[in-house]
């Protein structure tokens, strides 16, 4: 089982657990859900058995809400399902080399509700992300249908120790049901109501367009990656370029990432481990 073989915002929650461990370690009120955090749901004698497990650096619990017959076959699919999920995060990234992503099930849409208005370049500093300028204050949407991974609304970038982990101010992080992870950051606000686990809708607004972080003028940096299982960022802000998929997504055409992303991921194996082991990444 990978989770990019799922249409996750269809299975995805935020329990009560998950939530106060999302908090855990956030700094001032942050909202963060482990990336890898994820809800199944076990169908057997017209019963649902709700299996919750929580992975970070491939350390599993499971947690199992036992009913009448089947029991014991269901905790034991269960927990063999969780060993395929702890085997999977110690590889690395969520598209494991060699396979080939789902077809795309959710529509595109740019990340700014003022599209028509909206400019941006196909180039950008020193690796593949997209710089989107519309306005201080301009509304921010989501690009796809999916499930807030990331919620920060704390600007935790102190100019004079520069720490890359925090260079994107107030961000949010979505998982599509692509698969494919998109990030936005330097955010003025982020929607009251957005928390981990939430799902989404393209177009639907989740903040507005500011200049937190390392930023000098109002913009949303847009970024597209495969999720990783644990805390980073040099993944996270960005391994394809936006660019064409922005420009094709104005203009109303649904090109999909995913076949890009997992041909990096194919590449880079080892990116999302090595990423996990940089010293800033436990405050990504």
């Amino acid at each position: 089982m990978h989770v990019h073989n799922r249409s996750v915002s269809r299975f995805w929650a935020v329990t009560p657990q998950i939530r106060d461990a999302a908090h855990q370690g956030s700094p001032r009120g942050d909202t963060t859900a482990p990336t890898s955090a994820l809800i199944g749901r076990i169908w057997q004698d017209r019963l649902v058995f709700d299996v919750r497990w929580l992975t970070r650096f491939g350390a599993v619990i499971v947690l199992i809400a036992a009913g009448p017959g089947g029991v014991i076959q269901a905790a034991i699919a269960a927990i063999d399902e969780a060993a395929q999920v702890s085997e999977w995060a110690d590889r690395g990234p969520q598209f494991p080399a060699g396979e080939t992503p789902r077809p795309t099930s959710t529509p595109y849409v740019p990340p700014v509700a003022d599209a028509a208005r909206a400019s941006w370049s196909n180039t950008h500093s020193t690796y593949p992300a997209t710089d989107i300028f519309v306005g201080c204050g301009a509304e921010l949407v989501s690009p796809v249908a999916g499930v807030a991974l990331e919620v920060r609304r704390v600007n935790a970038y102190d100019p004079a120790v520069d720490n890359p982990a925090t260079r994107g101010g107030r961000s949010v992080a979505i998982l599509g049901d692509d698969g494919v992870r998109y990030y936005l950051a330097h955010f003025d606000a982020i929607v009251a109501a957005l928390e981990p686990g939430d799902l989404v809708a393209p177009g639907q607004v989740i903040g507005t367009m500011g200049q937190t972080g390392r930023a000098s003028a109002c913009h949303v940096h847009f970024s597209i990656s495969p999720p990783c299982p644990g805390k980073e960022w040099a993944v996270r802000r960005g391994v394809v370029w936006p660019y064409g998929y922005l420009t094709a997504w104005r203009a109303g055409e649904q090109r999909s990432p995913a076949a890009e992303v997992q041909a990096w991921a194919d590449a880079n194996p080892n990116a999302c481990a090595e990423a996990m082991a940089d010293p800033f990444a436990s405050d990504a």
